[in-house]
């Protein structure tokens, strides 16, 4: 058995052990998702317990302005 894998005999299936969260990758696809260089843009507004990073939240006008900039 793979490392990293687990059997859940309710599901009876293999899963993936979660991972720890890799803040500063997740501050990066932001700045990309705002620069509008993400290769599509975002499917809806941030939302889940991990949209606020360091307790701020996005500011609505950065989606719209990705947006802008990928027409």
């Amino acid at each position: 058995m793979k490392d990293g894998l687990r059997y859940d005999g309710d599901l009876e299936m293999f899963c993936e052990v979660p991972k720890a969260i890799n803040i500063a990758h997740l501050r990066f696809l932001r700045w990309l998702m705002e620069q509008g260089r993400l290769e599509h843009l975002p499917a809806g507004p941030p939302g889940g317990q991990l949209a606020a990073v360091d307790g701020v939240r996005p500011q609505p006008e950065a989606t719209s302005r990705s947006a802008e900039l990928a027409r």
